[in-house]
């Protein structure tokens, strides 16, 4: 049995150094190989990480692999449904407001029921129900600021972005679309589906308050000062339409 956690960790931290991140492809793509070689001794196979690259970067050698990230089948595997907060846990939330709670940590869609963080809600009732943005804080998302560095961005179209299948599922250094870095990293989820003719086609938008505040309190800030040369505290936020002006 094969478990690996974070696959592409040392690509994705090396955005910045595009031969360095190129070496970790090929370094990890030989590695992955020696399993394809070895198949006859293995049960199972198991892998996660924040992105999804394409097969054929990466994964070339390990055509038996199912991609299961969109599979709707799955799609409740990685987060509490309503049903799971207003039964199972609802006991341990001491009368929270869970309208509140749901604009907080609900909205995650992998094209099944409408999922909640559950690192956020362990932490929310451990933290005597303190409203927080628990899941944000377990990491520095350093690649995102890198791509923001790297491209000009029209940081206000994020609210609700249309992008296609292909685009949706898998990029490669060559190539990295932000847009799909953003909904492979959680900070953009799936709000509806498109069908026009043959294509398929996801719009995209803030699954919830704690990301979308995250993502103006952390990258826009970041974005401002490692670009513009803006500091943080001289820069004034209008949260509705995430418009930043000079102070």
């Amino acid at each position: 049995m094969i478990l690996i956690d974070e696959y592409d960790k040392s690509i994705l931290d090396n955005l910045d150094q595009m031969e360095v991140a190129k070496s970790n492809r090929e370094f990890i793509k030989g590695l992955y190989s020696v399993i394809k070689e070895n198949d006859r001794y293995i049960k199972f196979v198991f892998f996660t990480g924040v992105s999804k690259f394409s097969r054929a970067s990466i994964f070339s050698g390990l055509n038996m692999l199912e991609d299961i990230s969109l599979s709707p089948r799955f799609g409740n595997i990685c987060g509490y449904t309503q049903n799971d907060v207003e039964t199972t846990i609802l006991p341990y939330l001491g009368g929270v407001d869970l309208d509140r709670l749901k604009l907080w940590y609900n909205g995650y869609n992998f094209l099944k029921d409408s999922l909640y963080n559950p690192f956020d809600i362990l932490l929310f009732i451990k933290n005597d129900f303190i409203f927080d943005n628990y899941w944000f804080k377990t990491g520095t998302p350093s690649f995102l600021i890198k791509l923001f560095q790297a491209k000009e961005y029209n940081l206000a179209e994020f609210e609700n972005i249309l992008v296609t299948n292909s685009l949706l599922n898998s990029f490669d250094i060559e190539n990295i679309s932000l847009e799909t870095v953003m909904f492979q990293s959680g900070y953009l989820t799936i709000k509806e589906i498109e069908y026009v003719g043959t294509d398929i086609f996801h719009h995209l938008t803030f699954p919830n308050i704690e990301v979308k505040k995250s993502f103006n309190d952390y990258i826009l800030a970041n974005y401002f000062v490692n670009i513009i040369g803006v500091e943080f505290d001289s820069v004034k936020r209008n949260v509705v339409g995430y418009e930043w002006e000079r102070v």
